[in-house]
């Protein structure tokens, strides 16, 4: 009786420790991947493909395909608040004239500044036209109008080689002077090449020209420049670099210049032997008071021609790694960076000289970023942009140099 009574009971705990067994589900929630990079959301469809970015006054400054924008996310800035940024029309982000687009090409980079850009009319093609539209990139305010054959009646067309970003069809530099050339009706008339120099400035309201939207206070005062060349040189391809108050101007076969605010010219190298100086730069920047062309050699690595009396003479440093032929360089922090362009999978780096003649590269955390060509790179206070055709990402400052 005792044993049937110890079975019916261990038979009743083990049937209740069934009853209480309780299958547990299992539940799979997805964490989106933190990347290094974030989208600046802000900017859909065509405003994602970024061709430049300069900052202003507590702005981001944007070409973007067929528009010009401006963001800021700094509180106190001119700018209409929206959406955490501050932006030139509230929520509608678009700061461009909706009868004049930008370039739809994003090849196509127009010369811009802190304060002004100039647009061009033609087919959105500065080679397709006689007239540039410098608009200042104060909160609504109307533009000014380069007219070429009023300064040269034989002119035809501006001079434009859409090769991307690193090569914009003019340059503007930090006193707002503008640079850019263009083409005569017969350019075997003369040996040379023929400039644009214009000083753009804001005075007072202008009443409003025909066709030309609200009141403006926008001049520009225009002349222009030949430079004599032994041999003919104007249809040439031609590139631009605004260094501090002058500009450096490379001219294929015909050389290197210095084009100084007051539209005084120095060649700094040329034929017959391109001895003195950069020959075809495809970067040139300044850096903590020494210039640094960049070229390629024939072997295909890089060359360093550097000056440090502002390119009046340079001196030439071989060897170097080829990426940095196709790479344009940037101040963050105290830093130098540089980003590549033109490749599938872009770098960003930053350059230190440990001696005059090496250099340290090291590359910077680039995940978040996909596979989009990078376009421009800017420090907006605490936060470093960069542009590419597929967006504009940001990164916080005190996590931008960390290493891959």
């Amino acid at each position: 009786m005792r044993l049937t009574t110890k079975l019916m009971f261990a038979s009743a705990v083990l049937a209740l420790a069934t009853a209480c067994k309780k299958e547990i589900d299992t539940v799979t929630v997805q964490v989106d991947k933190v990347y290094s990079w974030a989208e600046v959301k802000y900017l859909i469809n065509y405003q994602r493909n970024v061709i430049q970015v300069t900052t202003g006054t507590n702005t981001l400054n944007l070409q973007e395909t067929g528009r010009f924008e401006v963001l800021s996310p700094i509180a106190g800035s001119a700018e209409k608040a929206a959406n955490g940024y501050y932006t030139g029309f509230g929520h509608t982000l678009s700061r461009t004239w909706g009868f004049d687009p930008l370039p739809f090409d994003v090849r196509d980079a127009v010369p811009m500044n802190a304060n002004f850009y100039a647009n061009p009319g033609g087919y959105r093609d500065a080679s397709s036209d006689t007239v540039l539209t410098i608009y200042p990139t104060a909160y609504f305010d109307g533009p000014a109008y380069l007219h070429l054959r009023k300064l040269d009646p034989h002119a035809v067309q501006f001079e434009n080689f859409p090769v991307g970003t690193m090569h914009p069809f003019g340059v503007i530099n930090r006193n707002d002077y503008l640079l850019c050339s263009y083409y005569t009706d017969n350019p075997f008339a003369n040996t040379g090449f023929n400039l644009v120099l214009s000083k753009l400035s804001t005075g007072p309201v202008k009443p409003p020209v025909p066709q030309s939207g609200p009141n403006s206070r926008t001049l520009v005062d225009s002349r222009v420049i030949r430079i004599p060349t032994l041999g003919l040189s104007e249809r040439d391809f031609k590139e631009f670099w605004a260094i501090d108050d002058y500009f450096l101007v490379w001219c294929n076969n015909a050389g290197l210049y210095k084009v100084r605010q007051d539209g005084s010219v120095k060649q700094i190298n040329g034929p017959p032997n391109f001895t003195s100086g950069p020959v075809a730069p495809t970067t040139i920047y300044k850096w903590k008071g020494t210039v640094y062309s960049i070229q390629q050699s024939s072997g295909g690595d890089a060359i360093f021609y550097t000056s440090t009396n502002d390119g009046e003479t340079w001196q030439q440093i071989s060897g170097f790694n080829q990426a940095l032929i196709f790479s344009t360089f940037y101040p963050v922090g105290d830093s130098l960076v540089g980003i590549s362009h033109g490749v599938i999978t872009n770098s960003i780096y930053t350059l230190r000289w440990l001696n005059a003649n090496t250099i340290r590269l090291r590359e910077l955390k680039n995940d978040g970023l996909g596979y989009a060509d990078f376009a421009d790179l800017a420090q907006l206070g605490d936060t470093v942009y960069l542009g590419t055709t597929s967006g504009l990402f940001k990164r916080p400052l005190n996590k931008f140099f960390e290493g891959k």
